[in-house]
């Protein structure tokens, strides 16, 4: 067909078409991209768009229930629906359009209830479990495009194969024992890539594995919650779980998914699942017990197949086969059929003793290799975490607990996927042979530093003081990441183990050095820890030792970092950076010139020297290949330079990019998706985004108070954010809430004279400033001891403490103590200027605040520079300040009539006027202060003045109903001069 008209285009839009018509349409979609992308653009303008959370958040109306069908063209984050494809337990699949790569997808849409959860509690889980699919990459596992939230449920948007269930391609066709097999094998390789990648499926089933023109399984995790409701009928998923699943404590690890195959494989190969039970009591009673059904007589599966999928059901998880890979590795043999040929290779019989010694020599291997879980027992075990949850609990902290929580969290995982990975490694020479020895002895030393790393952890943690406790959650999420035990370029960088024994005790001194000094840094001790790294990283520095050394310098500038000594520690990373690049070792050079990106733009705010960091790292990041989340951390610093810059669009920008890449490599719920939600929050704020802003705020409170506990510093700060929020809107009473709740936490975690703190008494002055009572007296306690901490951590010539005296001035102006404020906003003027550059964003501020005091001496003519000037900063700002531009301009203009100007006032107040009618959080008041303004300034320069008339009486109008104090002497005036200014027939000209 011709492409769209205009009456086919506008009927599909509506949802008009008939099904013939729609069909023929969707076909004509499907080959020209230009209609495509019309009628996505179309879909997209009529769809609210920018908001991390759909509409529903701004709107009574629901969102769309997962079991309502949704209309074809509903967006989905980015995705337009095409139509429904089916439902399963767990939601509901839609295929979609995606306009941005002009491609087809799946869209599932999952159903929060089936979770049992509340539904906050429910979306967070599917979005946590819905990344791990988004974490594999692998051909035998479908490919997790994005992953989203749409009101409250949440949707994956996946690639759309064309393929059948393992129940439907077994129902259509007699399959050979050989076709099953080969279908496993596919099917077991995507596991085991989940597993190396320290993943678990939790729910495999032949639903969850598809067969088309290649195999592929699909839906990890999704289901694990759901599956262990007893209340669902035995042909569900319960009939495919491992027993330890069953039951208060049940959990799922790597031997539950090969249970699960083994369950699964029994039922293709012989037509029915090996236990029996029409119950879950009756089936878990069957599985703990081993009695499995009968073969069927009829069957020709080998034994030697049957052995193997037996010893996958085991009841005891170490009794089954020590990983997925050894599975397989068994599963590709057919040992049966070379026994079968062997009376008739007489003449081969050395080359039979040969397989069959190489056999047993795997068998050995495999054996030997089945230790890694020992290892981390022993390391790891119930009795290290009882000390350290004991050790955790006796600090006394009020978030104790939920920071063990979390920590433990975070090391099961870590250590599961450590025990995975040295399994598979070890097999990959032992058993596989395609893994050479040296190779072998390299990536066995990476993974026992990684192991190590995990023992002097525990060890803190047995020992654990405040400090420690505060900072475990994310101590434990910095743990060397595994997958560098399988980078070659970095394993090769690292070299072989030294021959002499001065470089290997060099070697080991640095290592032990390393663990040590990151221990201490756990644990807030940054100059100990600093001192103990220094003198080994000069030592590897004098001895050569490139590799080494640019590990230990990066630490030691992390430990300065961390205790205040940014220049000190600008010295250090310069050095980490030079002896990473001069060693290849690129993963630490964007680790290192990440940090510089930090130290010299945020610390020192030297802006041009940030950014060659920034092009420095991503050098390094080009090298080695890409890594996401070294990429997202490098985000992360790059936009909060950005901000600091006063570059908010630009920062905002990294600020998302930063979030999808830490939620799709780490999970919606980890710490560092939480600090990108703050940083996206607010500088969402800055610009006027609020309702957006608002989103990723709350988001990250609830995720830290879940994580970390709500009287953990880092909620604290996440309240802090969240009040800038209330801030904006003006709803002082609820600012003044959340900062007090804020202060109170952040006191009783970090103590009396934390910069935190200082900020914290900083945003709760003001809003106690700008509340009902006017509570100036209360507030100029506040800010002169919040000014006192941060000019003693930060320096009194620094920004923030420039920020503070701005603060003060505006408490100082509002006691009336003129000279004063118009000493104190001088001096911040001064200060931002030389930090920060004469067109900085922080100017506005104390620039404004300068005129009003100027204003109130009676010094207009002075004041005005300082109006305009305070509006030209602003006017240059991206993005969309409606209402902070609007109270700029508002006060130009009023200082205009002061200055009996008024035909100067008229632009500023007219744009005031449009500016603030497009804020959806002005005060009414606000909006009839400036009409009551423009009103005048019209009338004094003689200009449209019925217009005037007309703009006093929507002030009125605006305000009638305001019982705040002062809005009824406020009536009175706009009421008073309405009478003295009677109605002309005509505007004068």
């Amino acid at each position: 067909m011709a492409c769209l008209d205009e009456s086919t285009f506008m009927e599909l839009m509506l949802g008009g078409l008939p099904p013939e018509r729609a069909a023929e349409v969707d076909r004509h979609l499907d080959a020209c991209p230009t209609c495509r992308r019309l009628v996505a653009e179309a879909v997209r303008a009529r769809t609210p768009t920018g908001l991390a959370e759909p509409p529903a958040l701004h709107s009574p109306s629901p969102t769309p229930s997962v079991e309502a069908v949704l209309p074809r063209g509903t967006a989905v984050g980015r995705y337009l629906v095409l139509e429904r494809l089916g439902a399963g337990g767990m939601g509901v699949v839609y295929s979609a359009y995606d306009p941005e790569l002009d491609r087809r997808v799946a869209l599932k849409l999952l159903r929060v209830a089936a979770l049992g959860l509340e539904a906050e509690e429910g979306r967070a889980h599917l979005l946590r479990e819905a990344q791990a699919m988004a974490r594999v990459s692998h051909p035998h596992v479908v490919s997790v495009h994005d992953v989203g939230s749409f009101g409250e449920q949440v949707f994956l948007a996946m690639e759309l194969v064309e393929a059948q269930t393992l129940r439907q391609w077994m129902r259509a066709a007699p399959r050979s024992w050989r076709e099953v097999r080969d279908v496993f094998l596919d099917a077991g390789k995507g596991l085991a890539a989940a597993h190396a990648a320290g993943l678990v499926h939790g729910d495999f089933k032949p639903e969850n594995l598809l067969v088309g023109a290649r195999v592929r399984v699909t839906d990890f995790g999704l289901a694990h919650r759901a599956a262990s409701d007893t209340r669902r009928a035995m042909g569900g998923t319960p009939a495919y779980m491992a027993p330890e699943q069953f039951g208060p404590g049940g959990h799922a690890d790597a031997r539950c998914d090969q249970f699960s195959f083994c369950i699964t494989l029994y039922e293709a190969l012989y037509g029915e699942r090996p236990f029996a039970g029409d119950t879950e009591r009756t089936l878990v009673a069957e599985m703990r017990a081993g009695r499995v059904r009968p073969v069927p007589k009829s069957t020709d599966v080998p034994p030697w197949l049957h052995r193997l999928v037996m010893r996958g059901l085991e009841v005891e998880p170490s009794a089954r086969h020590p990983s997925m890979e050894a599975l397989l590795t068994a599963l590709q043999g057919e040992p049966a059929k070379r026994r079968r040929w062997w009376p008739r290779l007489g003449g081969v019989l050395a080359l039979l003793l040969s397989v069959g010694i190489t056999h047993a020599v795997a068998t050995r291997g495999a054996r030997a290799c089945a230790g890694a879980a020992d290892k981390v027992a022993g390391i790891w075990g119930p009795e290290q975490q009882r000390a350290a949850e004991a050790a955790f609990l006796a600090t006394g902290r009020p978030f104790a607990l939920e920071a063990w929580n979390s920590a433990r969290r975070t090391l099961d995982a870590y250590t599961t996927a450590w025990a995975t990975l040295h399994t598979s490694v070890c097999e990959a020479t032992r058993v596989r042979g395609e893994q050479p020895e040296e190779l072998l002895g390299r990536r066995m030393r990476c993974l026992d530093q990684r192991l190590a790393e995990v023992a002097a952890l525990t060890r803190l943690f047995a020992q654990a003081d405040h400090r420690v406790v505060q900072y475990a959650p994310r101590t434990a999420e910095q743990l060397s990441p595994l997958a560098g035990c399988s980078d070659l370029a970095v394993l090769e960088a690292a070299g072989p183990v030294p021959e002499d024994a001065a470089s290997r005790q060099l070697t080991e001194d640095l290592h032990a050095a390393l663990m040590e000094g990151r221990m201490l840094g756990a644990a807030g001790r940054y100059a100990e820890g600093a001192a103990r790294v220094l003198p080994v990283a000069e030592q590897a520095r004098a001895a050569g030792n490139r590799y080494g050394g640019a590990e230990a310098f990066l630490l030691v500038a992390e430990l300065r970092d961390q205790a205040g000594d940014y220049r000190g520690a600008e010295k250090l990373v310069q050095e980490a950076v030079w002896a990473a690049e001069a060693s290849r070792n690129d993963e630490v050079a964007v680790r290192a010139s990440t940090l510089a990106v930090r130290i010299t733009g945020e610390r020192l705010e030297k802006y041009e020297l940030a950014h060659l960091w920034q092009e420095r790292a991503d050098a390094a990041l080009a090298r080695m290949g890409g890594d996401e989340v070294l990429r997202a951390r490098l985000l992360h610093n790059v936009s909060r330079v950005l901000a600091i810059e006063g570059r908010y669009v630009e920062a905002t920008e990294r600020q998302r990019q930063a979030l999808t890449l830490l939620e799709k490599n780490q999970g919606p719920e980890s710490l560092a998706v939480a600090d990108v939600l703050v940083d996206l929050g607010h500088e969402l704020l800055t610009q006027g985004q609020v309702d957006e802003g608002l989103i990723h705020l709350r988001r990250a409170l609830a995720l830290r108070e879940r994580e970390l506990g709500a009287l953990h510093p880092d909620s604290g700060q996440a309240l802090l954010a969240l009040s800038s929020a209330a801030w904006v809107r003006r709803d002082i009473a609820e600012g003044r809430r959340l900062t007090h709740q804020a202060l109170q936490v952040l006191e009783q975690s970090l103590g009396p004279d934390h910069p935190m703190v200082a900020y914290a008494l900083n945003d709760y002055a003001m809003h106690l400033l700008h509340g009902s009572k006017n509570d100036a007296n209360e507030a100029l306690p506040m800010m002169l001891r919040g000014s006192r901490i941060i000019q003693s951590a930060e320096g009194p010539d620094s920004s923030s403490a420039a920020l503070f005296t701005s603060n003060l001035a505006q408490v100082e102006m509002s006691l009336g103590r003129m000279a004063e404020a118009e000493h104190h906003f001088r001096e911040a003027i001064a200060q931002l200027e030389a930090k920060r550059g004469p067109e900085h964003v922080t100017l506005c501020s104390p620039l404004h605040g300068l005129g009003i005091a100027l204003q109130s001496q009676g010094r207009i003519d002075e004041a005005l520079p300082y109006f305009d000037r305070s509006v030209s900063i602003h006017d240059a700002q991206p993005g969309d300040y409606h209402k902070a531009r609007a109270d700029l301009l508002m006060d130009l203009g009023n200082g205009y009539l002061i200055a009996k100007r008024p035909r100067d006032a008229i632009p500023p107040l007219e744009r005031a006027l449009a500016l603030i009618e497009k804020s959806s959080h002005a005060l009414l008041r606000q909006r009839g202060i400036i009409r009551f303004r423009l009103a005048r300034a019209l009338w004094d320069a003689n200009e449209e003045r019925l217009r005037a008339r007309q703009l006093i009486t929507e002030a009125l109008e605006l305000v009638k109903e305001d019982r705040a104090p002062g809005a009824q002497k406020y009536r009175e005036n706009l009421e008073r001069w309405l009478a003295e200014h009677p109605p002309v027939v005509a505007p004068s000209r």
